[in-house]
């Protein structure tokens, strides 16, 4: 029985560091954690959107142009995004959730429809501005509903 309860308090003491909230935590650690939800976020990013996100013809001389985003990747992203805002809302400021979990993908997209050659029409930094305000909502939204639901457990 011992044993047992050496066990529970274990997975207790664990669930409890994981959880924690950042601003309890010693410097190291804390910025760590951001860093590491940051770099989750672009990975994220990377691993689910193609780089160049211009339409572009199917094959050479095709009248038909196709953009390289699906609806898996967009899916994918949306659910490595909210996993993360959840984690982070449930742990750290706002403030900082938005910054870890947002910043990258917005900071991604900015640069990726900036590098792209001028084109006819100029659509991009309204482009830019309504994903930055999704990633940003969503985020903020995502974290204080996991905030509130872990207060509720509590």
């Amino acid at each position: 029985m011992n044993a047992t309860a050496n066990t529970n308090v274990n997975r207790t003491a664990h669930t409890n560091a994981i959880l924690a909230p950042l601003r309890k935590t010693a410097p190291l650690p804390r910025y760590a954690t951001r860093i590491l939800g940051a770099a989750l976020a672009t990975a994220a990013y990377l691993a689910c959107l193609p780089w160049d996100l211009r339409n572009r013809a199917e094959a050479p001389g095709a009248l038909n142009e196709t953009s390289p985003v699906t609806a898996t990747s967009i899916t994918l992203l949306a659910v490595s995004l909210v996993a993360l805002a959840a984690y982070f809302g449930i742990r750290d400021r706002a403030a900082w959730t938005l910054l870890v979990v947002a910043a990258p993908p917005s900071t991604l997209l900015y640069v990726s429809f900036d590098t792209h050659p001028t084109q006819d029409a100029q659509v991009w930094p309204l482009a830019w501005a309504a994903f930055t305000l999704l990633f940003g909502a969503g985020t903020l939204v995502t974290a204080g509903v996991a905030r509130r639901l872990t207060r509720a457990a509590d």
